[in-house]
């Protein structure tokens, strides 16, 4: 299997999920959630099903998602969440508690997924391409992509369908620099608490990502999409492929 064919597993990967209303004996809604996707997603299917028996006569501007005691972010990754909190039976829906919170207004849905993605890429790429000798490191994304790539390429995030298509995407904006030097954006985030967000400058082609990891936590173990991460893996390939739909390599140490 190579890298792409790789990414394509990764990207096809699902958690079942069953959602509670707070305080409420309303049914459950039971979904299938791809663990690269943001939980931001799944926001409006979840509320038109609470909202079809239980109408909100205020308006809702914000909801949110708790995992036990733990409310949970939305702006990474659904898989990173299940890596950091799920320690049960991998074939057990996870069950979710949903809260809402009435403020001023409902939050626009489409630009809020599509910002949040955006914001991630443009850090994704600016740990690229920070180095001197590449120029703007954000031009890929302001230079080359058209509203409507960005458009079609979020329809296409959204349902992971016409993945060749969406592939180009990324390549437009994560091309290999001119200068040779490679510079890989990772996010660790941590069992205990805590992330931090670093780049590893990849100098040798045959540096595998457990040796890559290394040089930022030495004698750590870490989960890669939900399952211990295989070390011999080329560093290279996660620069070129194998990287979220927001350009960062998440890993759970």
């Amino acid at each position: 299997m190579n890298s792409q064919q790789y990414q394509q597993e990764i990207w096809n990967m699902r958690v079942a999920v069953k959602v509670y209303l707070l305080n409420s004996n309303i049914p459950p809604i039971y979904l299938m959630i791809y663990r690269q996707h943001y939980l931001l997603f799944y926001y409006q299917q979840i509320y038109d099903h609470f909202n079809s028996f239980q109408p909100q006569i205020n308006k809702i501007n914000q909801i949110s998602f708790r995992y036990k005691n733990t409310l949970l972010p939305y702006q990474i990754p659904f898989g990173v969440l299940v890596d950091l909190y799920k320690s049960e039976d991998t074939f057990t829906p996870i069950e979710l508690i949903l809260i809402y919170q009435k403020e001023a207004h409902f939050i626009n849905l489409e630009d809020e997924i599509k910002n949040q993605i955006k914001f991630n890429l443009k850090q994704a790429c600016f740990g690229r391409y920070n180095h001197e000798g590449y120029g703007t490191p954000l031009k890929n994304l302001t230079q080359y992509m058209s509203i409507s790539d960005e458009k079609q390429a979020l329809k296409q995030i959204k349902s992971f369908e016409n993945k060749e298509d969406l592939y180009k995407y990324y390549k437009k904006i994560f091309e290999t620099p001119k200068t040779g030097k490679i510079q890989l954006p990772i996010r660790i985030y941590f069992k205990k608490g805590g992330h931090f967000q670093t780049i590893i400058e990849l100098n040798d082609q045959q540096l595998t990502i457990g040796q890559a990891l290394n040089i930022k936590l030495q004698g750590a173990t870490f989960i890669f999409n939900g399952l211990p991460l295989n070390t011999q893996i080329p560093a290279q390939d996660f620069y070129d492929q194998l990287y979220s739909i927001d350009g960062f390599c998440y890993f759970v140490c």
